[in-house]
């Protein structure tokens, strides 16, 4: 298992360092890149290394999140990544990527932020659609990369291989990664209907992302009308990776409203180039974000504060947020037709795996008053739309949502959503949900 973990993440470009110390055990040896503008030297690297911490604390709004939540301090990444950057041998520049991906990946996920390899690179300017969403704002996102690209050939092998042979000797050196989203016992299961207890109990998977989610939405709907009379649904949300978020309402949310649900929420941002670089656009709903916009114009941050009761706020986050605004959904989720399909109590398993779409799904579950969630506090990764941003020698990518979205009690969505009930001691979720059922009997 470990094995094909690290083939995975040497692959799919995601590693992560666990010397927490900073020592320099390991030496990377690579041809040096050529670039337009000459060759890059290592201070051009730890140039481009100081500007994305830069960055990330002007423009970034969930990087003190990432550390309270999630217990990630992107200094010591940083930290962790010079001192191994100082210790190249040459100034190779897909080493030097394979260098901050690798130390920086336990930020990866929060807020969808990420160090863009090369098999991302391609992937986004050969799609309209990626990474969540389309839209005008991840256009401009795609054209910036397009046009002012410097650093990624596409399906250059020759770099590849000197990224994926740097990667391998990291992995070799400090150990398989760090990261809520990449664990290597992660729930990982297809969307599967079962009957646990005849007439009494009933359990659906979600599968691994909100795709195979809408695939199966037939075989679910069936499913409904077989178990309409049972006590008790288990949704197991566990694992799901999030996609669209619209396939999980019509499948599993708007099935079982009996009245509209439009929860309310609010969204925080910094005042920084990066961010504005949107303009008109800034708040435009789009079906990654759950089509949240503002209900009314945004003023500062202090004032919105004054203005509501925030009960789960955490005061530190608003010393560097600028401004904010309440948020809904464009049109409530309205109940489907015939809805409810199911009368009996409903139960959602969670884990810290679950993120993005699947956060989002989190958030609405909870929402509804009558969905007992089950296991442990969700995953995160959500803040909005992306903004792209690239380093300014080597020409290195990185992205990260630009909000700082919170329910109606002032929760930032990054921090997850907290189950009514967490794991039961020695018992997974549901194991403990059956336990809960049988308290209830």
């Amino acid at each position: 298992m470990k094995k094909l973990l690290a083939i995975a993440l040497i692959l799919t470009l995601s590693l992560t360092a666990c010397n927490s110390k900073g020592e320099i055990r390991y030496r990377i040896y690579a041809p040096v890149l050529q670039t337009a503008a000459g060759q890059l030297t290592i201070e051009h690297f730890l140039e481009d290394l100081d500007y994305m911490v830069h960055v990330l604390e002007n423009n970034f709004a969930l990087i003190d999140v990432a550390n309270w939540a999630h217990g990630v301090d992107y200094k010591e990444l940083a930290a962790n990544a010079r001192n191994l950057t100082i210790a190249m041998e040459e100034p190779c520049g897909d080493a030097f990527l394979a260098i901050m991906i690798y130390h920086f990946f336990p930020l990866f996920g929060t807020g969808h932020f990420r160090i863009i390899d090369h098999g991302t690179f391609d992937s986004m300017v050969r799609n309209n659609y990626y990474g969540g969403y389309a839209g005008q704002k991840w256009m401009m996102n795609r054209q910036l990369i397009q046009t002012e690209n410097r650093f990624y050939e596409p399906q250059n092998q020759d770099r590849i291989n000197i990224y994926n042979a740097a990667a391998a000797g990291l992995i070799e050196a400090y150990g398989l990664p760090s990261n809520r989203f990449f664990n290597i016992n992660r729930i990982s299961q297809p969307v599967k209907t079962d009957i646990i207890e005849e007439n009494k109990i009933a359990y659906i998977s979600s599968g691994r992302n909100m795709n195979e989610l809408r695939i199966a939405q037939s075989q679910i709907l069936r499913f409904y009308n077989q178990i309409a009379d049972f006590e008790h649904l288990i949704i197991d949300m566990r694992g799901n990776s999030g996609g669209n978020i619209d396939n999980f309402i019509e499948v599993f949310l708007r099935p079982i409203l009996s009245e509209p649900l439009e929860p309310d929420a609010f969204l925080f941002f910094l005042d920084a180039p990066h961010v504005r670089r949107f303009g008109e656009h800034l708040f435009t709903p789009t079906t990654y974000n759950g089509y949240l916009t503002t209900t009314e114009p945004y003023r500062p941050a202090h004032e919105l504060l004054a203005s509501y009761e925030f009960l789960e706020i955490r005061h530190e986050d608003f010393s560097r947020l600028h401004y904010g605004a309440p948020i809904a959904r464009s049109s409530p989720i309205e109940p489907a037709a015939n809805a409810p399909v199911f009368n009996g109590k409903i139960w959602m398993l969670t884990d810290q795996s679950m993120g993005s779409a699947a956060q989002m799904a989190a958030w609405y579950a909870k929402e509804t008053g009558h969905i007992t969630m089950v296991g442990d506090i969700t995953g995160g990764c959500l803040g909005g739309p992306r903004t792209l941003v690239l380093l300014p020698n080597t020409g290195i990518a990185i992205y990260f949502d630009i909000f700082y979205i919170t329910d109606s009690r002032g929760r930032p969505l990054e921090a997850g959503t907290i189950p009514h009930h967490f794991n039961h001691e020695g018992m997974d979720a549901l194991q403990t949900t059956l336990a809960l059922i049988e308290e209830s009997n």
